[in-house]
This record gives structure tokens, sequence and C-alpha cells, in this order.
């Protein structure tokens, strides 16, 4: 229960899919901002042809078919179908692009040489299996001259919120489902691990810094738990009993509870931006 003493362990189990679930726990509050920052600092114009890699939802590709306008295109391309039948049945946007979403791996992306003034990588880089063929595949894509950006999670401990989950998966569900927690989204967080996969790529200017940006969950507590349904373990956390459940429904909101004010959980995110040109 939570302080309201209200118990919510079993609205994970009532997420349709994890899919979903990171559509409707993180998408606004987390991966918009982001989205919003890294479409600014590439001084995206009318008339230019984006790539987005692993595209999810197509939080940045909708923005980036704002941002080009009906003069430009966009590809958006995800291995995951699921993801992909969430951002195509959108809305589309006035004024904007049109979209052209794709599925693929991000290694061999299928789609022409050369093609692209920008291509970009929102918290993709991490997951891919190959991470040296992936940003090979993006620097054959892209334009001579063209920009690349992608941004990756720094460190578990410089996200708050989700430092204070794995917390209390590991103080409920032990070490490895812990460990299976942090390894996906946080996996990748030397950023001179980053820049020398740009460099081996053959981009040049490659700069990797580190950038801040607020988070609030106005759903508070719940709404992180919720998210544990897009997670590497939400099998594990489908498989536990009432009890256990419960136990670390507990943890979670006691772990979080630092950073409650007024029923939401405000904090930030801190990710390693890489940015490059072909």
């Amino acid at each position: 229960m939570d302080d309201s003493g209200r118990d919510w362990s079993n609205t994970f189990v009532s997420s349709a899919t994890g899919m979903q679930a990171y559509e409707d726990c993180l998408v606004r509050p987390l991966f918009e901002p982001w989205a919003s920052m890294l479409l600014e600092e590439l001084e995206v114009v009318p008339g230019e042809a984006l790539l987005d890699v692993a595209t999810g939802p197509g939080t940045v590709a909708r923005r980036a078919a704002m941002r080009v306008g009906p003069t430009g295109t966009v590809t958006a391309c995800d291995l995951s179908a699921a993801m992909l039948a969430i951002a195509s049945a959108k809305r589309a946007l006035p004024g904007a692009a049109p979209i052209d979403y794709l599925q693929c791996p991000a290694a061999p992306l299928s789609v022409p040489t050369e093609a692209y003034d920008v291509v970009t990588c929102q918290q993709g880089l991490q997951f891919f299996p190959d991470r040296a063929r992936a940003v090979a595949e993006m620097a054959r894509v892209v334009r001579t001259g063209g920009r690349v950006w992608a941004a990756i999670w720094g460190a578990i401990e410089t996200c708050p919120p989700f430092a204070a989950l794995e917390a209390a998966i590991r103080a409920v569900m032990g070490d490895a489902a812990a460990d299976r927690y942090r390894g996906g989204p946080w996996g990748l967080a030397d950023g001179a691990q980053v820049a020398t996969l740009f460099e081996n790529a053959g981009f040049r200017d490659v700069r990797v810094e580190q950038r801040r940006v607020p988070v609030t969950f106005e759903a508070g507590v719940e709404q992180l738990w919720r998210s544990l349904a897009a997670s590497g373990i939400a099998t594990d956390i489908d498989a536990l009993d009432g009890a256990q459940r419960r136990a670390l429904q507990a943890a979670v909101t006691d772990q979080l509870s630092p950073l409650v004010r007024n029923g939401q959980v405000e904090s930030e995110t801190v990710s390693n931006i890489a940015i490059a040109v072909k």
C-alpha cells in the first residue's frame, strides 16, 4: 500500500502490454522533454530529411515532422511491430511532414545510403546487440556533412527515480533481477565508450556531453510502479505472488518517498549526448 493506504500492487498486471506501459507512463514525463531538446540542439530546419532509429512510439519522429514541415521527410524505424503500431495509430499533426514507419533492426537499416540530413537515436543504442555495426549504419545512411545525435542514459545513480526502483527491486527480488533492470537502459553509461563508437565509424567532430533534464511523474509513485511493465524484469514481477508484489510495492514507495512532492515524483534524469558530423 502507499501512504494513503491504497493497494495498487495489482495495477502492474493490468497493463495490456509493456509497450503500452512505456507509452502511458514514460513518454510524456521522460522522453518528450529530451526529444524537444534534441531537435533544438540539432537545429533541424524545414525541408530536411530525418531518420529516427529505434523510434519506439514515435516521440522524436513526430516532433521532427513538425520541424521539417511538409517539404521535409521523416522515416521512423524500429524492430518492434507493437511499438510501430502505437506510433502509426497517432493522429497526424497539422503542417507536419508525413512519417514513413518502417520495421527493421538498427543493423542493417532498410534505408538507402546517404539519404538523410539528420539521424537521431533516443535511448536505443544501449540496447542494440551490435552497437558498432549500428553506428556504422548511421554513418552509411547520413549524407556527407549530415548530423547524428544519440542520447544514452548516464549511470542509473544520476537518474534518481530509477535508482530508487532498482534499490527496491534489489531489496525484494535480489541482485540478479536488480542487475538485469539496470543493465538495459543504463548499460552504456561510459561517455568515452560512446565517443569511441562514433569515431570508429568515421564520424568527425564527435563530442559526448552530459545533460540534465528535470522530470515530473504527475501520478506519483504509482506511475513509476506501472512503468516496470515496460522493463526487462516485467515477467519476473508478473511471476510474484500477491504478498511478494505487495512487498515490492512497499519498497518502491519507501525508496521513492524522498522524491515525492505534493503527490508527484519530482527529480531529474541525466543522459550522455553524442553529437557527430559525417
